[in-house]
Formats: structure tokens, C-alpha cells, sequence
């Protein structure tokens, strides 16, 4: 079987969500809308991907009337 590539996973670690979308993971902690996660024993496992999580920000700053 084939690893599946990162923009398809099913869910992510802390670490991996945060190399793809290129912040710390202390930024990770603090972002004021986090993306969703899950808890698997004692692993946080991210369900939302890199790409529908920024495009669920970008969406939510224009309703807001942000623009840059």
C-alpha cells in the first residue's frame, strides 16, 4: 500500500498540520480559531486539512470585512 499523501489524510498530528502550514506549534495553541481536532487516547489527532481550515479563515475574514 501507498502512504497517502499529506493533502489527503485523513487526519494529522500536531506537528505535521503545523510543517504544512508552515507555523509553530505554539501558534498552533494560541490561533483564536483553531482547526478541528479529536482525541485518541493521548493523541490530539487534527481532522480539518491545512488547505479547508485556511480557506475556512480566508472566507470568515472577507464576511467580517477584512481585507488585505
Amino acid at each position: 500500500m501507498y502512504p497517502t499523501p499529506a493533502a489527503q489524510a485523513a487526519g494529522w498530528t500536531i506537528p505535521d498540520w503545523c510543517r504544512a502550514t508552515s507555523i509553530s506549534r505554539a501558534s498552533f495553541y494560541l490561533l483564536a480559531q483553531r482547526p478541528e481536532t479529536v482525541k485518541l487516547g493521548r493523541r490530539t489527532v487534527v481532522i480539518e486539512s491545512p488547505r479547508d481550515y485556511l480557506a475556512r479563515i480566508a472566507n470568515s475574514q472577507k464576511v467580517a470585512g477584512c481585507s488585505r
